[in-house]
């Protein structure tokens, strides 16, 4: 063997082919890769940093591999089955006073995308329940902060457990977010539009929030964060049921700004909005399953839109009593016959 050749049987030595990772074409092909990976892997880094602060499931690391097309959940669970139900939760927040991580807002989202429906459904925070895995009973809006307790995403985790007993339905998903999380999703949007049939006013909750007498007149509103806020949030003058219902005007109004804003349609402008959410949102969705969610979203144009409050009322289907706690009686709300079977019902049929 030659040292700058290899020499054959007839004796006579050729020269080496160039190595093909020498050659010109090589390098310009290297370098166009390597353009794209710094590009593509610089936008999959910022996606992977903010869906992972948001998701309970995955560390940075899995966070960033998911964040790669191809890579992930293939469907949402219950997408083959044509619904896909999501519990969306609401609260204080972290280090609140009043229950930080209690559940102020339990509503479940009911997507059928192949038949353009979408369900809304409140459960009231009173309902007496028992806490998963043990004997103790307590109302529902405080199992989120207890299995919190355990270990983050834990709450959310309890939650599907319960609701799902509650509505008959396996919950797929959860979301959470609490009031600051809120106000600033509705004005990274530019506020919503409201329509009032009748002037609205919660005269005393909010003294000392700057808020006293806080009033809304009959006709169109566009309010802002920290309105739509007071608006959610308003029982004293009305009620828990009065006040899930208007949580679902304003998250149908929320889910109209986003749509003219072309938000769902790109998924870099939902990225963007989740990065400014930061600690205020929490989601047991992988980055896989968030993308194919917003997706989805985008291809649900002008639902049929189905919305249910279950309350005391006739067709309530729930009713109020006084339970035993080492606080003394309690105002708790209870479903009428002793069990679930007619609120499972109403949510098995609900599209029809």
């Amino acid at each position: 063997m030659g040292i700058f050749g290899s020499r054959h049987e007839d004796g006579i030595t050729k020269p080496r082919k160039k190595r093909f990772w020498k050659k010109r074409w090589f390098r310009i092909l290297a370098v166009i890769l390597l353009l794209l990976i710094a590009t593509g892997g610089y936008a999959m880094y910022r996606t992977g940093t903010t869906l992972s602060k948001i998701s309970t499931r995955d560390g940075f690391i899995k966070s960033l591999w998911k964040s790669i097309p191809g890579i992930g959940s293939d469907q949402l669970q219950g997408e083959e089955e044509g619904q896909i139900n999501i519990l969306l939760l609401g609260m204080r927040g972290n280090n609140m006073l009043g229950g930080g991580l209690l559940a102020d807002s339990i509503m479940v989202v009911m997507a059928r995308p192949k038949e353009n429906k979408v369900a809304i459904v409140s459960i009231p925070r009173d309902i007496w329940v028992n806490y998963p895995g043990t004997s103790n009973q307590g109302k529902i809006n405080s199992v989120h902060a207890l299995y919190e307790e355990k270990g983050e995403g834990k709450g959310m985790e309890a939650m599907k457990q319960i609701v799902g007993d509650i509505t008959g339905i396996p919950i797929h998903y959860a979301v959470r977010i609490d009031f600051n999380g809120f106000k600033e999703l509705v004005d990274t949007v530019g506020g919503v539009d409201i329509y009032l049939d009748s002037p609205f006013s919660e005269p005393t909750q909010f003294e000392g929030e700057n808020a006293l007498n806080f009033t809304l007149p009959s006709g169109k509103n566009h309010i802002d964060g920290s309105k739509a806020l007071f608006f959610v949030r308003a029982r004293y003058a009305s009620s828990d049921f009065e006040r899930a219902r208007r949580q679902q005007q304003v998250l149908l109004a929320l889910k109209d700004k986003l749509m003219s804003l072309g938000t769902l349609a790109d998924f870099g402008k939902v990225n963007n909005i989740l990065n400014v959410l930061g600690e205020d949102v929490r989601t047991d969705m992988d980055i896989s399953e968030m993308k194919k969610f917003f997706n989805l979203a985008n291809t649900t144009q002008n639902p049929q839109i189905s919305q249910k409050v279950f309350d005391t009322s006739d067709e309530g289907l729930l009713y109020s009593t006084r339970a035993d706690t080492p606080e003394g009686k309690t105002y708790v709300l209870l479903p009428t016959g002793g069990n679930y079977e007619k609120i499972r019902e109403v949510c098995r049929n609900i599209f029809q």
